[in-house]
């Protein structure tokens, strides 16, 4: 609701933004990975969570009673921050955990050490949301050893997140509410992982019904729709795509192959040949229609990690990708192989101005390399991951008109 009061006066100021002129605030070692409204950031620094504001500076969120790590991922404009850390912590039973012959549901079980989601309040500090048994007819699992992650939260308090990969075969979606608690939702083969959700209660990541590749995929009141890719229409096992942001418009921002994938040319089963398949960023409107937002000149692959409200989209155009999964930071898709991002330059697009590197936005002799973007806010604002002077800092740009 706030965003659409201040819908009239900002608007005032895109045709200013689409000059997109920048000045860049320097945030430190901190690694940001979202922002809000109000321009509190929310970022990592030396395996703990912390939370930047323009007045205070970085604040450490602290980690769970006994924890050896916190990790931010998202914040909601109510300044909650959800993420993963790792402490004492339930695991509801559900009844569904177990094989079919097991004698009866077992209690819940409680653990001195489960990675799991939090939410951080500015009164309450940092708690453990735990986790819920995942459906597994083969064979009786240690819960505590299964990590569930933590990805976005949204005003509503709404947490998304997922399940790790384990069986090898069972793998879900994560949604957490204040009424109803944690709950699954996707499928357990292949993989399901939730990004972001909006303030709708959308909630878009990537899923599939095929045994190759992971799909873009949206979840809105619990029906789950298979989005387009840029080869054609949705429901093609030889694809590959992921959706990544999503705004209370209901548009929803990823990557896409451009091409069809198989197990020889690509990643269904490792990385192949990839400049085979190239991928792009691409935006889905809310009508369903998919746009390729290509690349930065001279480069192959390109992936959008988030939009505002206002269609701003942001993301990284390069010539690498990375596959690597680390705990509680990324997530890797099929087998561990599907490309999670891109290695390059940071970009913003917009409908009018197009796919601009970020680098050419900046001062020139402000001594900056931006590497990411990670989020961006209603007004324009952006957090990433830059080089200053040689060395890694995160970095918050403002449009000039503020």
């Amino acid at each position: 609701m706030k965003e659409r009061i201040l819908f009239a006066f900002v608007l005032l100021l895109v045709p200013i933004a689409s000059a997109q002129v920048y000045t860049i605030s320097d945030l430190g070692p901190l690694a940001p990975t979202a922002i809000n409204i109000w321009g509190q950031v929310a970022g990592n620094l030396n395996g703990q969570a912390f939370i930047w504001t323009q007045f205070a500076g970085r604040k450490g969120l602290g980690r769970l009673t006994g924890g050896t790590f916190s990790y931010a991922s998202g914040i909601n404009d109510l300044g909650v921050v959800t993420g993963t850390a790792d402490g004492p912590g339930t695991v509801i039973s559900n009844g569904l955990g177990q094989p079919p012959l097991y004698p009866s549901p077992p209690p819940n079980q409680e653990c001195s050490d489960l990675t799991q989601p939090f939410v951080w309040t500015p009164g309450k500090g940092m708690k453990g949301l735990g986790a819920v048994e995942v459906p597994n007819p083969n064979f009786v699992l240690d819960w505590c050893d299964i990590p569930f992650y933590g990805a976005s939260i949204n005003d509503l308090g709404q947490v998304v997140g997922y399940t790790s990969i384990f069986g090898p075969e069972y793998q879900y979606g994560l949604v957490r509410t204040s009424a109803a608690g944690m709950a699954l939702f996707g499928g357990s083969w292949p993989p399901t992982f939730a990004s972001r959700v909006s303030n709708t209660g959308q909630i878009v990541g990537q899923s599939d019904s095929s045994p190759y590749s992971g799909h873009a995929t949206s979840w809105k009141n619990g029906v789950a729709t298979d989005l387009e890719w840029l080869g054609g229409a949705a429901g093609l096992d030889y694809f590959s795509s992921s959706a990544n942001g999503v705004n209370d418009s209901g548009q929803i921002v990823g990557w896409s192959t451009t091409s069809l994938v198989s197990d020889d040319a690509c990643w269904a089963f490792g990385p192949g040949d990839i400049t085979g398949c190239p991928m792009h960023a691409v935006l889905w409107k809310a009508s369903g229609e998919i746009l390729d937002l290509g690349t930065l000149p001279g480069d192959l692959f390109s992936s959008a990690s988030n939009i505002n409200f206002f269609g701003q989209v942001i993301g990284t155009s390069g010539t690498t990708l990375v596959f690597q999964e680390a705990a509680g930071t990324a997530r890797s898709g099929l087998f561990g192989d599907s490309p999670t991002g891109v290695v390059g330059h940071p970009f913003i697009w917009s409908e009018s101005s197009g796919m601009q590197d970020l680098n050419t936005l900046i001062s020139a002799s402000s001594g900056w390399a931006l590497n990411s973007a990670t989020g961006i806010n209603i007004w324009g604002q952006i957090v990433g991951l830059g080089t200053l002077n040689g060395k890694t800092h995160g970095y918050l740009l403002t449009p000039r008109f503020f």
